[in-house]
């Protein structure tokens, strides 16, 4: 382990799903918690009161909703006295083509538009399509074009039409979630959202990232732990454990500060993101 003292305290990775409604629960959302030295735990959501409407099946108890994810992760935001780093799998902008094409000069004014465009926080992702004015598109952005080429377009809504797994479905029902929390950190929530907020950290601030697990499974020696398992829960873990172990080496900041990148690229990077790990 290197000298270096570590960034963080809690590091946190979240595999998602646009299936379904927000509210419900479903297989396709894990959330994963690695503390200090500790190996991650899967972390399940809050136990529902038995007067919920409606109730909520005995089955369904151990699975997450989107909704309940955002109020579980604002909870950890607001009142952990220990910094967080928090990997999301789902895309947080878009490419910077249709940015143009929709006229959208900065992240806040991306998220401001999503949030009109998008009725996820309330409506399955297919009922939202049929409501927005959307042109559908196979463009990427620069880190999935340069770094991970395999994955699809956080805008290709169209030839996946029905596939729970796709980043664009992931995506398109996790923004209206990043909109509430950026509403947050305007009313003084401590949390600086990777990279748009900048390449510096602020050391007193929480940190929300983009990751991409199967980037991070080809770099992690994983356990027994991984075992039992699903496929989802496994995302998350890889998420939160390669976050736990390049931090605790004192290998994480190279990948925080972007340094490999040009001027050009970092300035597009605070533009269309980043994904965590890409150099």
């Amino acid at each position: 382990m290197s000298g270096r003292a570590s960034l963080f305290h809690v590091y946190i990775g979240i595999d998602y799903s646009g299936a379904e409604k927000p509210d419900s629960r479903i297989k396709g959302l894990a959330v994963a918690v690695a503390r200090e030295d500790e190996p991650f735990q899967l972390s399940l959501p809050p136990v529902s009161d038995h007067r919920s409407i409606p109730p909520v099946a005995a089955a369904k108890q151990t699975l997450w909703s989107r909704r309940l994810v955002y109020e579980w992760l604002l909870h950890e935001l607001y009142y952990s006295d220990k910094r967080i780093i928090v990997g999301l799998d789902h895309g947080l902008s878009y490419p910077l083509s249709q940015l143009q094409r929709l006229g959208l000069q900065d992240w806040d004014t991306f998220l401001k538009w999503s949030q009109r465009t998008w009725q996820t926080s309330r409506l399955t992702m297919k009922q939202s399509k049929e409501q927005a004015d959307y042109i559908n598109s196979t463009d990427k952005r620069l880190v999935e074009r340069e770094f991970i080429p395999s994955t699809k377009s956080v805008t290709d809504l169209d030839r996946v039409s029905g596939m729970q797994g796709a980043v664009s479905y992931s995506t398109h029902t996790g923004l209206p979630w990043i909109y509430r929390l950026r509403k947050c950190q305007r009313r003084g929530l401590k949390i600086h959202f990777w990279p748009y907020d900048g390449l510096v950290l602020p050391e007193d601030r929480h940190v929300i990232t983009e990751a991409y697990p199967s980037l991070y499974r080809r770099r992690i020696q994983t356990t027994a732990a991984y075992e039992p398992l699903s496929e989802h829960e496994r995302d998350a873990a890889y998420i939160a454990d390669w976050l736990q172990a390049r931090d605790r080496a004192g290998a994480l900041m190279p990948y925080l500060e972007l340094a490999t990148l040009s001027q050009q690229e970092q300035q597009l990077a605070l533009l269309e993101g980043w994904v965590l790990g890409c150099l």
